[in-house]
């Protein structure tokens, strides 16, 4: 990436920042912890200052979570998203998000979680610059991703012997995914919450997605509120309309180290 930015304090998001963020048409109640979720400190916080993530890290780096992202806001309106499609089967509504959002991780798991999102930032970060593919034929090269790897869950959660697959549940529940858990755990699979050290936009997954840069966009599954460990696949919402559970991104579309 270029135009680099130089580091900048843990911040959090202001009242103008955010509304400017929902549209002047949207009404929201702001409150002290929302402010607090969106850009102070949280569970697992070490009171130290959170990360410089005002330049996007290598790829695969590992940065110390402290509870803090840089609150951010994406307008949309970057190179990035030039070519980026908000395609969807179940539209979100961000006010009834921030008002009630919180991950839940369970299933055949001994520790069942709860996590807000300023306890999902104080996880160890990961920054990787990968590829997005859509079953549709468009690619959005370098998506420079923010979020933490699966294992971090496993850490806290500890998946018991039988559990073989995770199953990404979506607010709404009208989209689900599975994945098999070597899948889930390999490098790159991410569980992201900001681009280009900015918070995702919702139209592209906040305040959680899934991303696995070598399968197709319909496996990245956007605004996750649950995620399962199960002993068995689950058929999601494409692969019940014919869609491959695989979704392989085809090889001429693969970039080495994009994925």
């Amino acid at each position: 990436m270029t135009n680099e930015r130089p580091p900048s304090r843990p911040r959090t998001v202001s009242r103008r920042s955010l509304l400017g963020w929902l549209g002047n048409a949207a009404v929201l109640a702001i409150t002290p912890e929302l402010l607090n979720a969106c850009g102070g400190g949280g569970a697992g916080g070490s009171g130290g200052g959170g990360p410089a993530a005002a330049k996007p890290a290598e790829p695969d780096a590992g940065t110390p979570g402290s509870g803090s992202f840089p609150f951010e806001p994406s307008p949309v309106d970057g190179a990035i998203y030039d070519n980026w499609r908000g395609n969807t089967v179940d539209p979100q509504n961000l006010t009834d998000i921030l008002a009630s959002w919180a991950l839940t991780v369970d299933g055949l798991v001994e520790q069942v979680l709860s996590l807000s999102f300023a306890d999902i930032l104080g996880l160890q970060r990961q920054d990787q610059v990968t590829d997005f593919h859509c079953v549709e034929g468009w690619s959005v090269l370098d998506v420079p991703w923010n979020g933490f790897h699966m294992d971090r869950l496993i850490e806290r959660a500890r998946p018991t012997n039988e559990a073989t697959h995770v199953t990404f549940h979506c607010i709404g529940d009208v989209y689900t995914e599975s994945l098999p858990l070597s899948v889930a755990r390999e490098p790159r699979t991410l569980l992201a919450y900001g681009i280009d050290a900015k918070t995702l936009p919702l139209t592209h997954g906040f305040p959680l997605r899934l991303v696995v840069p070598r399968m197709l966009a319909y496996k990245n599954a956007k605004w996750l509120k649950r995620i399962e460990f199960a002993n068995t696949a689950i058929t999601g919402y494409w692969e019940q309309r014919g869609y491959s559970d695989d979704a392989p991104v085809p090889e001429s579309r693969l970039r080495e180290g994009k994925y």
